[in-house]
């Protein structure tokens, strides 16, 4: 990716996330106005806290200033999914990605008040690292699907193997991947290039591997269509985002039981089933809604809710069952937007 390409899809997150991030944050203190104890006297809803209030001398001044905050942070998360847009060293722009979150996180929460004590930033610091790990493994199943199709598309061995050579005793791998569609003729050619190749240097051994494909796009259905061209089975697409589904469902909440406080589980009584279940479900259903038709994701929403129920019995009560609701509905959604989002680019 140019530099040109990648600044104009920074931009169109940053623009995504602002939005998001102040919607967030304000329905977050919406949805605590309904857990509050006391109640709000004369049916007051806090949007902001008293600390930013008492700050800045007016309730209007103190939104304004956790909206633009908010909406920093939420344009920061959003560009979670930049690095792996990048040819190399996903992992460590991925790293530093979540530190600069983290950042911007501890600024706006100190900025707007949302610490009155150290123990509430630790907690939600640590609640907003899981809930980007979680993200990061749903981005990286999508990329390591995709990447298997253009590897296929391009007739690219699919165990990794790309150019390698020797250089100071060690040996390197490169591949080369370009996909892309132009007119010739009045008809529209599709074109995958692949190379691979090994070669000698100082006793390594040489060797080299090309593919090319041209193919006519019949139709504007059919033209990008490079999902349904590869030999994999929705089944096995799906099961990469069903074994996270079931690590974040049946195991995640005995660990965030673990660490709860034993006499207010805050964390498995309020943040999981209100924010981190639904998260997930939802974003993790959009990513497999974007390769798999709808039948599978209307399956995979089935199944996010299904998963809930085990843990409603084990670990909460019959009053949790609304859990299987939230994921379905989270999954439903999140699935229709993945799937919208596949037809519009096909």
């Amino acid at each position: 990716m140019n530099r040109q390409t990648f600044r104009r899809e920074l931009i169109r997150r940053w623009a995504i996330g602002f939005p998001w991030g102040a919607a967030g944050v304000y329905l977050i203190f919406l949805l605590g106005n309904l857990f509050t104890i006391p109640a709000p006297a004369n049916g007051m809803i806090w949007v902001v806290s008293d600390t930013l209030s008492s700050r800045w001398g007016s309730p209007v001044t103190a939104a304004l200033v956790q909206f633009l905050w908010s909406g920093a942070l939420g344009a920061m998360l959003s560009m979670a999914g930049l690095p792996f847009l990048a040819e190399r060293r996903t992992l460590l722009w991925s790293g530093l990605h979540l530190l600069l979150t983290a950042l911007v996180f501890s600024l706006a929460g100190w900025r707007c008040g949302w610490f009155p004590y150290a123990e509430t930033w630790m907690l939600l610091l640590g609640l907003l690292l899981l809930c980007y790990l979680l993200m990061w493994v749903i981005h990286w199943i999508g990329w390591r699907q995709d990447l298997r199709l253009l590897r296929l598309s391009a007739g690219l061995p699919l165990d990794g193997a790309g150019s390698s050579h020797k250089k100071d005793g060690a040996c390197l791998e490169d591949s080369t991947v370009s996909h892309s569609s132009h007119k010739k003729d009045g008809a529209c050619l599709e074109d995958s290039t692949a190379s691979h190749s090994s070669h000698k240097k100082d006793g390594a051994c040489l060797g080299d591997f090309t593919a090319t494909r041209n193919l006519p796009q019949k139709s504007q259905e059919n033209s990008s269509a490079l999902p349904e061209e590869q030999p994999v089975s929705p089944g096995r697409r799906l099961a990469s985002y069903l074994l996270l589904a079931a690590a974040a469902e049946l195991l995640l909440p005995w660990l965030l039981r673990a660490v709860d406080a034993p006499d207010v589980p805050v964390l498995t009584g309020l943040f999981y089933p209100f924010l981190i279940l639904p998260l997930f479900a939802f974003f993790s259903a959009r990513a497999a809604g974007k390769r798999c038709s709808w039948p599978w994701t209307l399956l995979y929403a089935v199944l996010c809710g299904l998963l809930t129920v085990p843990n409603v019995f084990l670990l909460y009560n019959d009053t949790a069952l609304f859990q299987f609701w939230t994921a379905g509905i989270a999954a439903l959604l999140g699935g229709l937007l993945g799937g919208l989002r596949r037809k519009i680019k096909s």
